[in-house]
């Protein structure tokens, strides 16, 4: 019976003394003394615009209504095509190459630079997925970027053999 009580009493004791051990003061409770010095900054007045970010992100995915599962080997590709002046697809501006995608809805990520998107052009996105001997392509292309068209949740439907 004493060996208990011999050992709550050291527990307690112990208890006790960690209550009291010192913790760093709080913002709150901190003396003048123990505040860290403010930083000043110069009062300056920026000269300098934000820079525009580097690339633009068109994102979205991809699908296709056959039930028809994807094999491993399957290769999806992403492209981000300016429209010519006679209103063809032009030059490509951003490309995404997806091996080994898995199964739809496949997630894209298209980076096209800002600095070759134009704000009086029309961009369009087209996909197209080939697993051996099939293929699913975009039957029409979908505007992005400019002209009313979305940069983001762009789903883009394939049909088999176009």
């Amino acid at each position: 019976m004493t060996r208990r009580i011999t050992a709550l009493a050291g527990c307690l004791a112990a208890l006790t003394l960690s209550a009291c051990a010192s913790t760093p003061p709080t913002p709150e409770t901190q003396t003048p003394e123990t505040q860290a010095p403010e930083m000043k900054t110069p009062d300056t007045t920026p000269t300098e615009r934000p820079t525009p970010p580097a690339s633009t992100q068109v994102t979205g995915t991809v699908r296709y209504r056959e039930r028809i599962a994807l094999s491993p080997e399957a290769v999806v590709q992403v492209e981000v095509v300016e429209v010519s002046a006679e209103g063809r697809p032009g030059d490509v501006v951003g490309t995404q190459t997806l091996r080994s995608p898995g199964q739809v809805p496949i997630p894209f990520s298209v980076d096209v630079p800002s600095e070759r998107i134009r704000a009086d052009a029309t961009y369009l996105v087209r996909a197209r997925i080939t697993d051996g001997a099939r293929t699913f392509s975009t039957p029409e292309p979908i505007t992005v970027l400019t002209q009313g068209g979305r940069t983001t949740d762009v789903e883009v439907l394939l049909r088999s053999g176009n």
